[in-house]
This record gives structure tokens, sequence and C-alpha cells, in this order.
């Protein structure tokens, strides 16, 4: 269980408007982990810009893949979806950094898996 403070279930990103699978908590600001902020950081700076405004999202246990498939189909198809990294944390965690872009706004991410939760962290990306 994550050790953050959730604000509340939603059903819809704050930040990007794109319907979200079912169980997501959105973090409060003050519980956002500086380490994410820092990757985020570095995804942004990897698209040419800096990361404008945050969200942070979990969700607690479930089927990793299902919850993957259901976020990915839920991308509206005028944003183009770039893997930018990916890799192990340790034997049980998983991480993946990706971009959507469309021709209006950028979006820097970060998804990190366990057996516990997900966490979702993205930023609206602005040029430098």
């Amino acid at each position: 269980m994550s050790s953050a403070l959730a604000t509340d279930y939603v059903t819809e990103s704050n930040l990007t408007g794109f319907q979200l699978p079912k169980g997501a908590l959105e973090l409060t600001d003050d519980d956002f982990p500086d380490e994410m902020v820092s990757l985020l950081e570095d995804v942004a700076q990897g698209m040419n810009g800096k990361c404008q405004y945050h969200e942070l999202l979990v969700w607690d246990g479930g089927n990793v893949d299902s919850l993957a498939e259901a976020l990915v189909a839920r991308i509206p198809s005028t944003f183009t979806f770039k893997e930018l990294e990916a890799g192990a944390i340790d034997k049980n965690s998983n991480y993946e950094e990706f971009s959507l872009t469309s021709s209006k706004v950028w979006y820097a991410a970060v998804w990190m898996d366990s057996p516990e939760n997900v966490l979702l962290g993205w930023c609206s990306v602005v040029k430098k």
C-alpha cells in the first residue's frame, strides 16, 4: 500500500483529461515523491522541454498487465505513444518512461509497478 496520502479516487486525469482505469487514487502535491519529480524532469528534458504541471496516480494491487492495457486503450488516438526507456527496478518491480504527444500538447510519464501497487506520474511538457 502506498505511504502517500490520496486526495480521492478519480475516474479522469485532472492533468490530461484521459479516462482512467477503475481504482485510481490521485496523490496530493505534498506527497509527490521528489524522486518521481526528478524522473519526470529527466524525461521532459529528453523531449527538449521541462515539466509544467504534475500529477501522480496510484492503483493498489490488481493485475498490472490488465491495468496497463486499460490505460493505453483510453489514450485518445490523437496522441502518439513513445516508449523511451524500460527496465527492472528489482525482481518484482518494473518501470517504463514514455511520452505522449499530440499537435497541441506533450506529456512526459513514468510508470512503476510492483506486486503492491502501480504508480503513474506524468507532467505537461513545455519547450525550453
